[in-house]
């Protein structure tokens, strides 16, 4: 069996030990490298699904918006046909007044007309109140 030199041993020995060292220290940085890496992806998925949860709200919120806005609509138009009821029922309301007065003033003439009709002479002026009273006297005024 051959040995090897003896002053190379201990330079060898040296080299395998840095060379250890070096590979302890590599993998205690890949595993901090690791580290943060499963951080840096906890992070990201906690953003990733903050995001969804966000555009989820915000969709249900657009809806909302749009029913809100149809809404506000509808309520317009049916504020606007209302106005337009009132205006024509308010319209109708003075054309039946007028009417009314008209029918009233005319019903006011026909009943002086029917009670002229129905006592001839009377309110002519002919005879006052005191003579028509007067004894003796047969309504020939």
């Amino acid at each position: 069996m051959s040995r090897p030199p003896p002053a190379l041993t201990p330079r060898v020995f040296l080299q395998v030990e840095l060379k250890s060292q070096e590979a302890q220290s590599l993998q205690q940085q890949r595993d901090q490298y690791l580290g943060h890496l499963q951080q840096y992806v906890a992070a990201y998925q906690q953003q990733v699904a903050t995001y969804q949860q966000l555009t989820s709200e915000k969709e249900v919120l657009h809806n909302q918006l749009l029913l809100q806005t149809q809404l506000v609509d509808q309520l317009q138009q049916q504020e606007a046909q209302g106005k337009a009821v009132a205006e024509m029922a308010r319209q109708e309301l003075q054309e039946t007044q007028e009417r009314l007065e008209a029918v009233t003033q005319q019903n006011q003439q026909l009943r002086a007309q029917l009670s002229l009709m129905a006592h001839p002479g009377e309110g002519t002026g002919t005879c006052s109140q005191e003579e028509e009273r007067a004894p003796g006297r047969r309504g020939d005024c």
